[in-house]
């Protein structure tokens, strides 16, 4: 039976032949593309007859950004499931990351086999396959797509850390100006339509100043997003809040994707290595074009 086990879970992991949920999974990351509560800025111009309040909507981009993370690290247990119609997989391990440094995933099997691992710095992603013995290694800028679209390691960053942030600006928090602003329900929706391939749209919590959801869509009207990044719970790190459940929703050629990603054990721990070796020859290196193709493949 547990032999079955290792099987089955090996066949999700190892390349061609065997698994490839760490490939979909680094895809996934890459074409995604206690806090003390934010109280709504509101000021009074008192004049002899009246007083005018200010729309909340004013400075919620300054609230949002004030809920950014303190912290310089951020660790815990992590459980990610991933399905499309037909298929599913679940499977345990680590989440490390440093800020403006280092986002690393390390999935693991029955609690203690490393099967895989993923990391992304500013100057490169990694996917490392670790049953099939393949990986790949790539400058954002080595993808045509991530280039011109201004996808980078900040994009991932704040969509990980719950940040509002603009394609192409690095880790520059976002401005006032840069959004259009209205009104839904009680929340408030910024939109950023800036970049000429991604429309930017963020669900914001005008109480609490978070995040609920960031959506990354193209620019033809009524069509259905790219991404939908939701927020659904939150724990302490820190003096802040940070999000411990992620669903994800991809869309867009072949079957959509649906990802969730659950954080436990969170902790600010600074002990653990920021880089990992690039893998030596007993490995095989593949293209990012082989990788994308292969991923579209098990959509369809």
């Amino acid at each position: 039976m547990l032999n079955h086990m290792k099987q089955n879970a090996y066949s999700l992991l190892s390349p061609p032949k065997g698994g490839r949920g760490v490939i979909l999974l680094l895809c996934l990351l890459l074409v995604a593309c206690g806090t003390k509560k934010q109280t709504v800025s509101t000021s009074t111009v008192a004049s002899e007859d009246a007083k005018a309040t200010v729309s909340p909507l004013q400075h919620i981009v300054e609230n949002v950004n004030a809920n950014r993370q303190d912290e310089t690290f951020a660790t815990a247990k992590m459980k990610i499931g991933l399905s499309t119609d037909d298929k599913s997989l679940s499977i345990g391990g680590t989440l490390r990351m440093k800020r403006n440094d280092v986002i690393q995933l390390s999935l693991v099997t029955f609690g203690i086999l490393e099967v895989a691992r993923i990391e992304i710095t500013p100057d490169y992603f990694m996917g490392i396959d670790k049953v099939g013995k393949q990986y790949v290694k790539a400058a954002f800028t080595d993808v045509p797509f991530f280039q011109s679209a201004g996808i980078d390691f900040y994009t991932l960053q704040a969509l990980f850390w719950d940040e509002l942030f603009v394609l192409g600006a690095g880790k520059t928090a976002p401005s006032e100006k840069q959004f259009k602003k209205s009104m839904d329900g009680e929340r408030a929706k910024l939109t950023n339509a800036d970049s000429k391939l991604a429309v930017l749209s963020f669900s914001v919590n005008i109480a609490s100043g978070l995040v609920r959801q960031t959506t990354v869509s193209p620019h033809a009207e009524g069509a259905s997003p790219y991404l939908t990044w939701e927020y659904l719970d939150f724990s302490n790190l820190g003096k802040k809040y940070f999000p411990t459940y992620h669903l994800l929703r991809i869309t867009g050629s072949g079957k959509p994707i649906t990802a969730n990603i659950i954080l436990s054990n969170l902790e600010n721990n600074s002990d653990w290595e920021t880089r990992t070796d690039t893998p030596g020859r007993s490995y095989t290196e593949v293209t990012v074009e082989k990788l994308m193709s292969r991923i579209m493949s098990l959509t369809k």
